[in-house]
C-alpha cells in the first residue's frame, strides 16, 4: 500500500484536520483514517509536535502497513519529527513542487490543494530507488500523468468527512483525540465499482458532484476517494522484466498454467509453486485474460503471497481480506487485481449469504493453495467450489494425505464446470484418468540433479530413569483407567492416554528432564561448532514438554522460537533474525506453524522432537530447508522412544506406509485417520473393550 498524508488548517486558524488516505500503487482506494487538533499555536502548521502526534494517531494499530508514504512538503515542516511516529519499516518522503506556489482548485476547497506534476522528493527515512525499468510502488506513482492526485482525493476525504454533523460533534472537544477510519460499505452493488457508477473524476477535476441526497457518509466518503475512470492499474509494455530467472521446469509450469483453464499443480514441496503461479497470473493480467483473481491460502501464508506478488508482479495490486466482519465488507469492493482471502475467513463470508462480491461475482481466476485444506468435503471446500470462476488452479504437494477421496474433492474444485455445478468425482478409473490429465507433478530428484541429498535418521532412545518411573505410572493408571469404563471407553479416551504419554516421552512432567533433548542438546554443541544451523519440531508448544520446554533446554545455542500464537509481525521478525543473524543456532518450531511457506536453507539440521500421525506433515516440515538454494545435505533425525507408545505407533505407521507407497507414488497418507479402533485399542491390550464398545 501506499499513503498519503494530508495536513490541512482550518478556516478559522484554531486547528488541524489530518488525513491517512491508503491506495494500491496504481491508486485504487484501500482505507481513509481521519481526525482533528485544536491548538493556540498560530499557524497551526508550524506546531511540529502537534503534528508527529497526529501522525501517532493516524497509523496506530495499522496491519498492514505501508511500504511507502508520501507527505506534501509545504504542509509537513522540516523540524517537525514525524519520522519517530511512523511505522519502522515504511519509507517516508516528503513531495515538493520544483516550480510555481501551490495553488488551490478553482472550487476553493481549502483541502483540494492542486500541485504541479513536476516533483521533487525529499526522503526522510528510507528510501525507494527509481532506477529506470523499475516497477516498485514509488515507479507506479510517478509514472502516472498525475503523481499527486491521491493527495487532492485524500483533502476532498476530508473536507466531506468534516461536513458531516457526527463527525464534527465527536471531535468538538478540546484535547479529545478521536481517530476515525473509513466505514464500510454498507449496500453491496451500489458502491463506486458497480456497472454503471460515476466517480467525481469522470465530470472533471473540478465538478467534484456529491452522490445523491440522503447518502451515508460511508458513501459520501467512497464517492470522492474513488480513482478517476480509466487510471491504468497494469503497465501498458509487451515486455515484462523480472527480478530473477526461473528455471527450465519452472518454465514448463508457467506454460501449463497459461495453456490450461483447469490445472493441479502438485510439484514436490520446495520447487516454487507459488512464483510459477505469480509469474502466470502476471502475464495473463497483461494480456488483459484476468482481471479479478481470488487466492486462498492457510492464513499464514496470505503475507507471503503478498511478498511474492510485489516481487515478481509489482503492478499488480492486492488486498488481503481479513479483520473484523465489517472492515471485510469494504475490502470485498476494493477494486485490485489479486484478493487473497484464508480458508476460514472464506468459508465464513461465503455463508453470510449471495450478496458479497465474492458470490455475485464472476472470478477470472480462483487459486486454491495448499488445496490439501479442501480434501474434505465440508463448508470450507463447499465454498470454494460454490464461486464462479472461468479458471481453477489447485496448488499442493500432497493431493492425497489419507485416501482417493480426497484427492476426488480437491478434483472438484479444479475441474468446475462452466454451468456453475460441482462435478462429483468417486474413487475409481474415471478419477484416476482425468487426474492424469489435470495434474502437473515434478520431483526434486528429477527436476533438481544438483540438490544435495536428504538423510533421514530415526533414533531410537532410552528414557532416562525418571521419566521412565513417570511413563510407566501414567500408563498402567491410564491402562486401569480405560478398563474400568467397560462399555463406555471411547476411542477419544485411548487417544487422550496416548497425548499424554506422547508428552512424557518428550520431557518428565515432575523434572523437566529429556532424554530427547538432551541428545539434541549434545549433537548441537557439535553442529555449532562446525557452523551449522538447526531446526527443531514439536507438535505440542507448551512450557513442559513442547517448543517452549525445548526453547529453554537448549538456551546455550541462542535458539529462537516460532508458533501460532505469535502475531504475523512476530513470526517475521523471528525468521529474519535467525537467517541473518548467526549467534542463533536453533530455531524450535511448533509443527503445524512452521510446517508450511517458510523458507530456512540456513538450516542442515531439522530435528523430529515428536512424530506426527501424519508423514506428509513432517516431510513438509523438513523440506523447510531441503529446497531450492540449500547447498548442503540436510540431515533429518527423528526421535522415538523405546519400549513406549511411540514405538508401538511408529511400527503400525511403517506397516501402513509400506501399503500406501504400493498405490500412490510419492505421496505421504495421513495414516492416524486410517487407523482402525481394533489398533488403536490394540495398542494397550484391549481388544476386547474395543468389540465390546463397538457393540454398543
Amino acid at each position: 500500500m501506499v499513503a498519503w498524508l494530508r495536513f490541512v488548517e482550518e478556516e478559522d486558524g484554531k486547528g488541524i484536520r489530518a488525513g491517512l488516505f491508503l491506495t494500491t500503487p496504481g491508486g485504487e482506494p484501500v482505507a481513509f483514517r481521519f481526525t482533528r487538533l485544536q491548538l493556540k499555536v498560530r499557524p497551526p502548521l508550524a506546531d511540529s509536535e502537534a503534528l508527529s502526534r497526529l501522525v501517532g494517531e493516524l497509523f496506530g494499530g495499522m496491519d498492514p502497513c505501508p511500504v511507502l508514504v508520501l507527505a506534501l512538503a509545504e504542509e509537513t515542516p522540516d523540524e517537525a519529527p514525524i519520522n519517530d511516529r511512523l511505522p519502522k519499516r515504511s519509507a517516508f518522503c516528503r513531495v515538493a513542487k520544483r516550480t510555481g506556489p501551490a495553488q488551490e482548485d478553482r472550487t476553493g476547497r481549502r483541502g483540494d490543494v492542486r500541485p504541479d506534476t513536476k516533483t521533487s522528493l525529499d526522503w526522510q527515512c528510507g528510501r525507494l530507488g527509481t532506477e529506470a525499468g523499475s516497477r516498485h510502488p514509488l515507479n507506479q506513482v510517478l509514472d502516472d500523468d498525475d503523481p499527486t492526485e491521491p493527495f487532492r482525493r485524500a483533502g476532498r476525504g476530508l473536507d466531506e468527512a468534516f461536513r458531516d454533523l457526527h463527525v464534527q460533534a465527536l471531535t468538538a472537544e478540546p484535547g479529545l483525540a478521536v481517530v476515525l477510519s473509513l466505514p464500510s460499505w454498507p449496500v453491496a452493488g451500489e458502491g463506486p465499482w458497480s456497472p454503471g457508477y460515476r466517480s467525481p473524476a469522470d465530470d472533471g477535476d473540478d465538478a467534484h458532484p456529491m452522490p445523491r441526497g440522503g447518502s451515508t457518509l460511508a458513501e459520501r466518503l467512497w464517492a470522492v476517494l474513488a480513482a478517476p475512470s480509466g487510471r491504468p492499474r497494469v503497465s501498458e509494455d509487451s515486455s515484462l522484466s523480472w527480478p530473477g530467472d526461473l528455471m527450465p521446469f519452472q518454465k514448463d509450469g508457467v506454460r501449463a498454467l497459461l495453456a490450461n483453464d483447469r490445472l493441479l499443480l502438485a510439484d514436490d514441496m520446495g520447487l516454487g509453486k507459488t512464483v510459477q503461479a505469480v509469474a502466470a497470473l502476471r502475464i495473463l493480467r497483461m494480456q488483459r485474460e484476468v482481471k479479478a483473481c481470488l487466492v486462498a491460502a492457510p492464513a499464514s501464508l496470505l503475507d507471503q503471497w503478498r511478498r511474492e506478488l510485489a516481487k515478481w508482479a509489482p503492478e499488480l495490486s492486492a488486498i488481503i481480506i481479513r479483520g473484523a466482519t465489517t472492515d471485510r465488507d469494504w475490502q470485498w469492493n476494493a477494486a485490485v487485481d489479486v484478493t487473497l482471502i484464508s480458508y476460514d475467513t472464506l468459508r465464513a463470508d461465503f455463508g453470510r449469504g449471495p450478496q458479497l462480491p465474492l458470490r455475485t461475482r464472476t472470478w477470472d481466476l480462483v487459486l486454491a493453495d495448499e488445496a490439501q485444506r479442501i480434501k474434505n468435503r465440508n463448508d470450507t471446500s463447499d465454498a470454494l467450489k460454490g464461486l464462479r470462476r472461468r479458471r481453477s488452479w489447485a496448488l499442493t504437494g500432497t493431493p492425497i494425505e489419507n485416501h482417493e477421496e480426497e484427492l476426488a474433492s480437491i478434483l472438484e474444485f479444479v475441474d468446475h464446470d462452466d454451468g456453475g455445478s460441482v462435478r462429483r468425482y468417486h474413487p475409481g478409473m474415471r478419477l484416476q484418468a482425468r487426474h492424469r490429465e489435470l495434474q502437473v507433478r515434478r520431483k526434486k530428484a528429477e527436476v533438481l540433479p544438483d540438490l544435495p541429498p536428504k538423510q533421514t535418521t530415526k533414533v531410537a532412545i532410552e528414557l532416562n530413569p525418571k521419566q521412565r518411573d513417570s511413563y510407566d505410572r501414567a500408563e498402567q493408571e491410564g491402562i486401569v483407567y480405560l478398563k474400568s469404563l467397560g462399555a463406555e471407553v471411547g476411542v477419544e479416551h485411548v487417544l487422550q492416554l496416548i497425548t499424554r504419554l506422547k508428552q512424557i516421552c518428550n520431557a518428565d512432567p515432575k523434572t523437566g528432564e529429556s532424554s530427547k533433548l538432551s541428545d539434541i542438546h549434545e549433537r548441537l554443541q557439535q553442529l555449532s561448532a562446525q557452523g551449522h544451523k538447526a531446526l527443531v519440531f514439536s507438535q505440542y508448544t507448551n512450557d513442559n514438554f513442547g517448543v517452549a520446554a525445548a526453547t529453554r533446554y537448549l538456551g546455550e545455542f541462542k535458539p529462537l522460537s516460532f508458533t501460532g500464537e505469535m502475531t504475523a509481525q512476530e513470526r517475521e521478525a523471528v525468521i529474519e533474525r535467525f537467517k541473518g543473524d548467526s549467534e542463533h543456532r536453533a530455531l524450535v518450531l511448533s509443527l503445524r506453524a512452521g510446517g508450511l511457506g517458510l523458507n530456512l536453507q540456513e538450516a542442515s539440521y531439522v530435528f523430529h522432537l515428536d512424530r506426527w500421525w501424519n508423514p506428509a506433515v513432517e516431510r513438509q516440515a523438513e523440506d523447510r530447508s531441503h529446497r531450492m538454494g540449500q547447498t548442503v545435505k540436510v540431515n533429518v533425525i527423528k526421535y522415538s522412544c523405546t519400549a513406549t507408545i511411540e514405538q508401538r505407533i511408529d511400527e503400525i505407521l511403517e506397516r501402513k506406509q509400506v501399503l500406501f507407497d504400493e498405490l500412490v507414488d510419492d505421496v505421504s497418507l495421513d495414516l492416524s485417520a486410517q487407523m482402525t479402533r481394533e489398533e488403536l485399542f490394540g495398542l494397550f491390550g484391549l481388544e476386547a473393550a474395543a468389540a465390546s464398545s463397538g457393540r454398543s
